[in-house]
């Protein structure tokens, strides 16, 4: 009986050691934070940069004890805004003041990056992302003027995710440093190596900066 209990009590020591070094070597949690979006390349100089939220997990492999592989999957609001003047006049006739548009892009990315302990608690990340539009919309607001000199706004929302396309490409870079064992901070920025916009001459990209604070287990 005596036996049984060595041996039981053994297995349980060699479990918590086993788990213990697989968790020296993995580590996992989840993050949130903001996004600054716009649209880059041959672009109108009025996009204007979008604020909005990302959201999602992530896994760390430590290959070796200063380098390891980055999986995360995350939802992540981006897009733009833009404001121009207008001469048009809307359908009752009346001269359009100005025109101002939200562009929102909602995504599904999955980045894995290259993670490196540069000093302490600060790592380097880099790497690649792909990323599925799982919807676009825009919201025009137009304000004229009225018979009565007052100015009136109008908005609507326009369905465009016919108009980007449908995966966007990506390349990522950015630091991450553990506050203490269970929270973290991380700022990156993301950059298109595809064409998005269908529509717009030239070739338009996703440029976004993204600060997220996260929870280690």
């Amino acid at each position: 009986m005596k036996l049984i209990y060595i041996i039981f009590a053994t297995l349980i020591l060699f479990s918590i050691s086993t788990l213990t070094a697989q968790q020296e070597y993995f580590e996992y949690g989840f993050k949130g934070g903001v996004n600054l979006s716009t649209i880059s390349g041959d672009t109108p100089s009025s996009y204007e940069t979008r604020t909005s939220m990302n959201i999602g997990g992530y896994g760390l492999y430590k290959i070796l004890p200063k380098l390891g592989i980055q999986a995360e999957f995350l939802y992540s609001e981006q897009g733009f805004e833009d404001r121009f003047p207008s001469d048009q006049l809307n359908d009752e006739g009346l001269e359009i003041d100005e025109i101002k548009s939200l562009t929102r892009l909602e995504y599904v990315n999955l980045p894995i990056l290259m993670s490196y302990n540069l000093i302490e608690q600060l790592w380097l990340e880099g790497g690649g992302q792909i990323g599925y539009l799982i919807n676009a919309e825009e919201e025009r607001e137009t304000r004229f003027v009225n018979t009565s000199q007052q100015l009136i706004s109008d908005t609507e929302t326009i369905g465009q995710t016919s108009r980007y396309e449908s995966l966007d490409f990506a390349l990522v870079g950015g630091v991450r440093y553990k506050l203490n064992q269970n929270f973290m901070v991380q700022a990156r920025y993301t950059y298109s190596i595809n064409d998005i916009d269908n529509e717009l001459d030239g070739s338009q990209y996703n440029s976004v900066y993204s600060f997220s604070v996260g929870f280690v287990f």
